[in-house]
Formats: structure tokens, sequence, C-alpha cells
């Protein structure tokens, strides 16, 4: 994806001092740029060059090669032997956020925009809000893990991390399509890397903080810096909306500078749930804020999605909806691919799709669908290569405990390369005899879907609607979805089985895989 963003709005550009202010120029009193770019294979004539360091590679490092290319200026966190102007910063990674931003026209002032962050949660919770403005006739702008739109235009979901160049053309985009709200979900990555200098939000929501890409983060603490990133780029006038059951986001309350909004369901909040009714279908639970209260019915279980409610109820009273058009918006948000997403093909058992890749999101998972289930919990979980070696372990210590019957598999279609991640997880296991290894994911979802008998449940994780294969002549896009859909019709007893039809011929079959 590329790295470089351009400035349409005056013939001589910006002024660099009018974003850096507190920088230091070497070579020159000030530079004007209408384009920047943060890698130097992408650098162009009169670019401004953005030398970052990362874990691949610094950028300081190729200045030479981007000014050769054309870059007229360098923005750097050292000096350089260079005859081009340089601009001294301590962080160039926000600098250019800031830049990126500056260059579109700032979209995210002319937004009410909204940044979801936390460790669970995130993508359902921006769904959600979105859902809610959309009932009160607000036009919406969408960044998600599995969606991107404009108001009514959608785009596909970008194969690469959140980036400031892309993320500065999608908030211009939607400033554009006249939308009124964005509605961003930031992961942790993203925050280190201050992939989100430059904008300004209205609402921060902070879903919880628990232990989580640690291999990236290194340590628990620099994880909990980076979700309080996204409180720092508040408006004077924005608000926080934090979870007051979880213990680590409690216990941050009083390092927010700005008003706040509290969700609960066992701590008395601003905002607090009560559930009311629960089946493996969905649940009802009444929503309660201030004298004002309302039941809700969903088709997402678990109390996860409650907090997911409630996050998004504050959005909407914070933006003066009525709580009759939140719970309007709440409901119309149905089933979101990949999040505790039930498959209903007509069996006698319960399936369920989830991206849970971590032990404490496989851990919600299988609580939430555990308290539905009379019979047996079928749990397949994912060799994940981002995980270390303790959360895999971790990850066997749960599927073990929350489930009674356990399969490790990859996250491709085929065989494991290295058994060393999927033997980690089994060190977990206090009997690893009680786990099957099936390392083709096709395989493994068969066996487990075979095996499950009347009222069990089957949890498959790992994935959520992420493709893990292409498979045929056509290159077809595999999900768990489509395997579960596929064996569940293949092997249904409710109705005779009929000639497919043309269109029915081009839908995947169980048989494409083991062919």
């Amino acid at each position: 994806m590329s790295t470089q963003l351009y400035n349409t709005n005056t013939d001589r550009g910006i002024r660099l001092r009018d974003i850096l202010p507190d920088a230091k120029l070497v070579g020159a009193d000030d530079v004007f740029f209408q384009s920047c770019c943060g890698l130097w294979t992408d650098c162009q004539t009169d670019d401004l060059f953005v030398a970052i360091m990362d874990s691949e590679q610094d950028g300081h490092d190729f200045t030479q090669e981007a000014i050769a290319r054309g870059a007229t200026a360098v923005v750097t966190e050292r000096l350089l032997t260079t005859h081009r102007p340089q601009c001294l910063v301590n962080d160039s990674r926000e600098a250019y956020g800031k830049i990126c931003q500056a260059l579109a026209g700032n979209p995210s002032r002319r937004l009410n925009s909204i940044g979801v962050t936390g460790t669970d949660g995130k993508t359902v919770t921006c769904h959600l809000v979105s859902g809610i403005l959309k009932a009160a006739g607000q036009t919406t702008g969408l960044i998600s893990s599995i969606e991107v739109s404009q108001g009514k235009n959608k785009t596909s979901v970008p194969a690469t991390d959140l980036n400031p160049p892309w993320l500065a053309e999608q908030l211009t985009s939607m400033a554009l399509a006249n939308c009124e709200n964005a509605i961003i979900e930031v992961p942790s990555t993203a925050l280190a890397k201050r992939c989100l200098a430059g904008v300004e939000l209205d609402v921060a929501i902070l879903t919880n903080i628990r232990e989580n890409h640690l291999d990236f983060h290194g340590s628990q603490a620099n994880y909990q810096r980076a979700k309080l990133r996204l409180l720092e780029k508040l408006k004077p006038t924005g608000l926080a909306i934090v979870n007051l059951d979880d213990p680590k986001t409690h216990f941050l309350l009083s390092k927010i500078d700005r008003p706040v909004l509290t969700i609960g369901i066992k701590q008395e909040a601003d905002i607090t749930a009560r559930q009311i009714d629960c089946s493996a279908g969905g649940q009802t639970f009444m929503i309660t804020a201030g004298s004002d209260s309302i039941p809700v019915r969903t088709s997402i279980i678990g109390d996860q999605h409650i907090y997911n409610c409630l996050a998004a109820t504050a959005v909407g009273l914070a933006q003066g909806i009525e709580i009759e058009n939140i719970a309007r918006g709440l409901e119309s948000v149905g089933q979101i691919p990949g999040r505790l997403e039930k498959i209903e093909c007509g069996q006698d058992f319960g399936v369920w799709i989830d991206s849970a890749r971590s032990s404490g999101q496989l851990a919600n998972a299988i609580r939430s669908i555990r308290q539905h289930t009379k019979g047996n919990v079928w749990c397949l979980c994912s060799i994940d290569e981002n995980h270390s070696q303790r959360e895999r372990q971790r990850l066997g210590e749960i599927a073990e405990r929350a489930a009674d019957h356990v399969i490790i598999t990859n996250t491709a279609g085929g065989p494991l390369g290295d058994f060393e991640p999927a033997h980690q997880i089994l060190d977990g296991f206090e009997d690893p005899g009680k786990a099957q290894l099936i390392p083709n994911r096709f395989k493994a979802i068969e066996w487990a879907l075979t095996h499950a008998k009347p009222d069990d449940a089957v949890i498959i994780a790992g994935c959520g609607e992420r493709p893990f294969a292409l498979i045929g002549e056509e290159n077809w896009t595999i999900t768990d979805r489509d395997v579960c859909q596929a064996w569940l019709y293949d092997n249904a007893v409710f109705s005779e089985p009929n000639e497919p039809d043309d269109d029915q011929q081009n839908i995947f079959d169980i048989d494409d895989y083991r062919t």
C-alpha cells in the first residue's frame, strides 16, 4: 500500500511550521510542500520524506535514496548529512500522521469522530454505534476490521494494517460524501505506531484492557500505554467512555482529564444493563440510563455483547439520540461475520464461528456458549503464528478447562510446516490426550461436526470471517462458515436432496476440498 499523500488545496502547498511548530528546522526557515512520503521507495519529485524507524528498517538510513528519487526536504529524528532542509522531531511517526492529516485538510475536524479500542469487542461496538447513528437518520462512515464504508458507499477492507495516509484518505472520502460521523476501530498496534496522530476525536471508547499482543508490545504496561493513547486524541470537548467492570480500565479513571461516561453490568455506572432472558438464539436485557430504561433483544449472546451495546448506547445518549432510537439501532445489527456467529442449517446441535485468537477471547466465547448448551462443547482452536509460547500454553489451558472436546488445527487449509506451535498449545493441557491434533483445517472442522451429538455445541475459533484457503479452478475464497454450511447441508436429514440448479453448482461443496 502506498505511503504517499498529496495536497491539492493550494498552489504552493502547506507550511511545515504550521503542522510541527515545536520542531527545529535546519537548512531553511520553513518548508512548503504538497506531498509527503513515509517510504523511500515511494518517493517522487518534490515530496517531503519522513524518515520512519520501525521493526523492519530505519528510514533514516535511506535518506539519500529518497532524495535521489526527488525528495526536497526530510523530517528526521536525528541530524543527517544532507544538503536538503531537515526538520528535527522527537517522533517521526507522530509527525508523519500529523502531516498526512494536514495534507488531507484535517477531515476529522469536519466529522463527529468516534474511536474504539480495547482487547475485546472493538469490531462489534463499531457496528453497533453505526446502527444507532443510522437509526437516528445520520450519515455515517465506518472503518472496521470487516468493513470500510463512506455513507452508502462500501469499499473492501485493506489488506494491510491501519496507516496514516490511508486513514487520512478514508476520512476525507467520508467528509466529501457528507458523512456526519466517522467511526474508527483502532487496534493497539496502530496506536503504538502513532497511526492516529493528527486525528481529533469527539468520542473515545475503551472497551477493556486484558493481556494481548505482548509479543508486539513487550509488556502489559506498554500495551496499556498504547490503549491510553486513544484518549490523548480527544478534542478539548471530547468524551471518554469506559467499562467500570474491567479492573484495569476502572483504575484509569483518575488519569482521564475529559468528561467520562461509565458503563457496567456489575458496578454502579452511568449506563447499566440487566439480563432478562437468554437462549442459544439470542438474549434480552434491560438498559438503564438515569431514569430511562428500555429492553433490547439481540441475536448475539454473551456478556461481552451486552458491554458492547452499553458502550454504543453511551455514544447515542451523548449525541442526544432518544433511547427508543438507540434500542432500535442496537436491534438492527444482526449477526456480525465471525463474531460469535451462529450457523443455522437445520442441524440438531449448535455451531458458532468466532474470531477468538487469544486465550481470553476464547474463554469468553466458550463461556457464552456453555450457558446455553445441554450437551458437550466441542472447541476448535487455531494455531496463531504471532502468539508467544506462553500465550499458546494459556490457550491450551483455557481450551481444556472450558470445553469438553478440543481440536487443535492450522489457520490454513493445508498441513503444518512446523509442529512446535501445536506442541506448545498441548503443553497447556494437564491431559494432552484430551485434544485432537488435526492440522488440515477442512478435516478438523469436518471431524468436529461429524462427532457432535444432538444438543452439543461446536465453536470454530481463530479465523472468524477471514478466508483460510483458495480452492477449485475458480479460486474460491473459503471461510469457516463456508465449510460448516457445506458439511451441514451435505449431511442434512431434514430434507431430501434435490438436483442442483445452475446457481447451486457454483456454490462450494464439501467434496470440493476432498478432491
